[in-house]
């Protein structure tokens, strides 16, 4: 084999092999790249930031009043109506409201971004009481969605509590048919 010989590229389909498998290598290292960065940056926006929502009720005129929720929702400030809102995992689905007077107890929580948000949504499907006496009510529930216009903010690396008050003594209507259960908010604080 002479020098000449040597020192040549060796064939064209060698060398248009190897530039091939160098732009396939760099563009999974590309790929790799921009799959970790998206994943650094939902961890840094998301981790540590978390949203509770409690319930309570400052009426102790029942006894007891199970309400049940299906589901939990806050608004995103500054984000279209379709879009802007984010979906808590309700994890107690029966509450006794009547129990709760003065204190307060956890209805859905979440992990969410940090940020302004603007209302908040809690979807009533059911209610049942019992009375002072001892009567067992069911309630009819027309409208259990109820939203309130509440500011807060969620700082990241935190939990930012909401406590809504649910005010019985407006909620609950005597009809000529039986009761009604309507969700009214009274008071909501940010924690």
């Amino acid at each position: 084999m002479s020098v000449q010989e040597y020192l040549s590229p060796g064939p064209p389909q060698v060398a248009t092999r190897w530039m091939g498998m160098r732009r396939a290598l760099l563009a999974l290292a590309l790929a790799a790249a921009v799959a970790i960065a998206g994943v650094a940056a939902y961890v840094y926006m998301y981790e540590g930031s978390s949203l509770e929502v409690a319930v309570q009720d400052d009426s102790g005129a029942w006894a007891h009043v199970w309400v049940t929720f299906t589901q939990v929702w806050v608004h995103e400030a500054g984000k279209s109506e379709d879009v802007g809102w984010h979906n808590l995992t309700v994890t107690q689905t029966s509450v006794d409201l009547a129990s709760l007077v003065n204190v307060s107890e956890l209805l859905a929580s979440a992990r969410v971004g940090p940020g302004k948000y603007t209302e908040i949504r809690l979807v009533v499907i059911a209610a049942t009481g019992k009375m002072l006496d001892g009567t067992t009510v069911v309630f009819s529930v027309p409208s259990g969605d109820v939203k309130a216009v509440t500011p807060f903010e969620i700082r990241s690396g935190t939990t930012t509590r909401l406590t809504v008050d649910i005010n019985l003594a407006r909620s609950i209507v005597a009809n000529g048919s039986g009761w009604t259960f309507t969700p009214v908010l009274g008071q909501i604080t940010v924690a």
